[in-house]
């Protein structure tokens, strides 16, 4: 039997089929801004015809509640906020539908088929527009009281600093995620004006405007990581999202600092880049 892995984005939505895990079909559609239910219907019926499915894995960003099965908030997906979207789908499709946070997903295809299938205990971030996390203990998603456990990216390392769209000041992802090091770029002249990428910035180690970014931006990731392995005391840090490719000299950079802290940190690449939360999801079937 075939089971399927969906990631749903705020820009697109994409449709893994697994074959004894394995990726066999992927399929891949604008995220609409409205009747998005309606559109994962209609999507997977045609994805999944003719096949027996032993069931459907859901990743999602935003703030999700896996009991209810629902999206509780996302900033790009309003039209499926609070919905019972797993209720739905597994009345419409006749088939187990589970779903979680998309970092979580990350996570569990790290854990499952990645950097981290080795060890029983392991954290995975996820550095994009923000910063995400998944906590996985004996290959499953650790979740906490109320499913909020992994908003690493929340963790304040600077107090009383930048304000953060969650509400509180000095949020890590303020410092070491796609956005800050954007906010750098653009707090230098030479930068915005030459028209950088965060993806050039990391790829330049030989400029030192460029330098400058890359130095605060890895002093203030590898101070989370440290952090990290204190409270938590991981056998790996998982750290996935497109920065992580760009740049060996970064990367170099990165295992340097935390390799000074007085705790033995254990950072690796994530094996999975675009399909890590399809894949994940794939594994909520069980």
């Amino acid at each position: 039997m075939y089971t399927v892995g969906v990631d749903i984005g705020g820009t697109k939505i994409r449709y893994g089929l697994f074959d004894a895990r394995k990726l066999v079909r992927v399929e891949e559609m604008k995220t609409p801004k409205e009747a998005i239910t309606e559109r994962l219907i209609d999507d997977l019926r045609i994805f999944v015809q003719g096949r027996s499915i032993q069931g459907i894995g859901i990743a999602s960003a935003g703030i999700v509640d896996f009991k209810k099965r629902k999206i509780k908030r996302a900033a790009n997906l309003r039209a499926i906020e609070n919905v019972l979207l797993g209720e739905i789908l597994e009345k419409e499709l006749q088939v187990p539908v589970a779903l979680e946070n998309d970092a979580n997903c990350a996570a569990l295809a790290e854990a499952k088929k990645g950097a981290a299938r080795s060890v029983d205990h392991s954290i995975c971030i996820t550095i994009g527009t923000g910063i995400g996390g998944g906590i996985i203990h004996d290959e499953e998603v650790v979740h906490g009281r109320n499913g909020y456990a992994g908003e690493v990216g929340h963790m304040v390392v600077v107090p009383s600093g930048k304000p953060c769209g969650c509400g509180r000041k000095g949020c890590w992802e303020m410092y070491a995620s796609g956005k800050a090091l954007e906010r750098m770029i653009a707090e230098d002249s030479v930068l915005a004006g030459g028209g950088f990428t965060p993806k050039d910035v990391l790829e330049r180690a030989g400029c030192d405007n460029c330098r400058h970014v890359i130095d605060r931006f890895v002093e203030a990731l590898a101070n989370g990581l440290i952090n990290l392995q204190y409270i938590f005391d991981p056998e790996m840090i998982v750290v996935g999202g497109g920065v992580t490719h760009s740049s060996e000299a970064w990367w170099d950079q990165l295992e340097k600092k935390v390799g000074e802290a007085n705790i033995e940190v254990n950072v690796q690449r994530a094996h999975f880049q675009n399909d890590a939360g399809m894949i994940g999801a794939s594994f909520l079937v069980k």
